[in-house]
């Protein structure tokens, strides 16, 4: 494979997404399918307020969650959930990582259990 095709396979990657914090916070919401409270995800992917709060800014920015700022109980409550253009984004971002896996896989040398042979 010639470096201009691997340079594609790299871009094929949502970069909004392949960012670690991003890419914890799409997979925690579209495993619990629900709006989340920003306590929860800070508390559950173990980020800080202020990193959560930058990654989430990015990821609204991009229409892959919506923020909602309301209050309960007097106190200000932030709930966060995957919109549907981000659920479809991390599906497009898993099935791309998958099959650039795939390519690599077929360039491993074969193994001996591969080729039915015995020890």
């Amino acid at each position: 494979m010639d470096n201009l095709s691997k340079k594609t396979e790299n871009q094929e990657l949502d970069r909004i997404i392949h960012e670690p914090a991003r890419l914890q916070v799409l997979s925690y919401l579209a495993t619990d399918g629900r709006a989340v409270s920003f306590a929860e995800l800070s508390s559950r992917l173990g980020l800080t307020s202020g990193n959560l709060s930058v990654q989430l800014k990015r990821l609204e920015e991009a229409g892959y969650v919506s923020i909602a700022k309301s209050f309960k109980n007097n106190r200000p409550l932030t709930t966060v959930s995957l919109t549907r253009m981000g659920m479809e984004a991390l599906k497009q971002y898993l099935q791309t990582l998958e099959n650039m896996i795939d390519r690599i896989k077929k360039t491993f040398p074969p193994q001996e259990a591969d080729k039915g042979t015995e020890k």
